[in-house]
């Protein structure tokens, strides 16, 4: 144990190091960093025989069950209320008829309030700040200035926001700003023009350390997967299925989430509300997450503004490093609850109208509709100088 200690101690010592060489760019930064957690990861794989996953360490303990128990049996009814909750958030409207057992009065009416302050208030507010962290450029074109009308716009995305939830309004987004990335493309292969090259990208990859901040990248993160991960833990336990084994994720001395193993075959078994619950719990709980960190980041904003008279002297480090943790924690809570809706394979997105569409034919067909655009989103970035 006392070599294990030293070991991290001396990670933690280099890993310190390297993120406060002030003459190294963010990406040399990131890979000597990765160089470094790789290796200390494979050490303790080897040295102590942990379990691992694709290079990361996974230390499992009982205890995160017994705790998932607890919170399960005590809490469970809320829980289930917010899944229910949470189908109407990502399906609007569209819940009554696809996923009816998961709805309710309440559920509906709570879930169309919550899907318009998460679209109109924590949304647009997450997607700039996460531009000006990023600096990744702007997208241009969106659906409220297409055609100069913004009242149109604005008609037209609440009426996707009441019809399919968030669940619809990415599908529509993607899509849509595919649909101008493939327009500039045809552009410049047919009429010679740089559109293409002047075409923001639509998405990028989220990376601690090279184009967000590491620290606060990396508690965002984590509690972006704890506050996913737990909720799929606690409503698999509210179904009755058996959890195999839980615990938390290292990627050297890095914390990087946490794990939670179901009955894969029980779980298949239940009946259909259930499993609707388990895989929307987690994209539920970002959301319910995003608009906690959101609500204290206002509170907090607002609180110094009115300490400090409005003064625009430099805001101390300590509180910065609060308010970039919180604005991040809302910001890719809401981004990765979002995107998990989305029909893809491997995400709660797809296996969620797997479950309940019984026409396969509709769903694989949504399935590749939504992967050739959403990788039409990132295509622009291939055109960067």
């Amino acid at each position: 144990m006392l070599i294990l200690l030293i070991i991290i101690a001396i990670a933690l010592a280099v890993f310190y190091g390297i993120v406060n060489l002030t003459d190294l760019p963010g990406i040399v930064k990131f890979l000597l960093v990765f160089i470094e957690m790789l290796a200390v990861s494979q050490l303790m794989i080897r040295r102590y025989k942990f379990s691992s996953e694709m290079g990361m360490v996974l230390i499992k303990s009982k205890e995160g069950i017994r705790i998932i128990e607890n919170i399960a049996d005590r809490y469970g009814k809320i829980f289930d209320l917010l899944a229910d909750v949470g189908v109407t958030i990502s399906y609007g409207l569209l819940s009554l008829f696809v996923m009816k057992k998961n709805t309710s009065p309440v559920s509906i009416i709570a879930g169309l309030i919550l899907v318009m302050f998460l679209a109109w208030v924590v949304g647009p507010t997450a997607s700039s700040f996460l531009i000006q962290m990023i600096k990744m450029g702007t997208v241009d074109k969106t659906a409220l200035s297409v055609g100069g009308n913004a009242w149109l716009g604005f008609a037209v995305i609440s009426a996707i926001l009441l019809i399919g939830g968030l669940f619809l309004f990415v599908v529509a987004g993607i899509v849509f700003y595919g649909g101008i990335i493939f327009s500039a493309l045809a552009s410049s292969i047919f009429f010679g023009t740089n559109a293409i090259s002047h075409t923001a990208p639509g998405g990028t990859f989220i990376l601690p350390g090279v184009n967000l901040p590491l620290f606060e990248g990396i508690i965002a993160l984590a509690i972006v997967l704890i506050v996913h991960e737990g909720t799929h833990a606690i409503l698999t336990r509210r179904a009755r299925v058996p959890l195999l084994s839980s615990g938390i994720v290292l990627f050297g001395i890095i914390p990087v989430g946490a794990f939670i193993e179901p009955d894969e075959r029980r779980l298949a078994r239940v009946e259909q509300a259930k499993q609707t619950r388990v895989l929307v719990g987690g994209a539920t709980a970002n959301m319910l997450t995003s608009i906690f960190a959101f609500v204290l980041f206002l509170a907090i904003a607002v609180a110094y503004q009115d300490l400090t008279n409005g003064s625009s002297a430099p805001v101390p480090q300590p509180l910065k490093f609060i308010m970039v943790s919180l604005g991040l924690t809302f910001a890719l809570n809401f981004i990765v609850g979002t995107v998990n809706l989305l029909p893809l394979p491997l995400f709660d997105g797809f296996r969620l109208l797997d479950i309940n569409v019984k026409n396969k034919t509709v769903v694989n067909a949504l399935m590749y509709i939504t992967l050739f655009f959403f990788a039409l989103n990132f295509l622009p970035w291939l055109f960067k100088v």
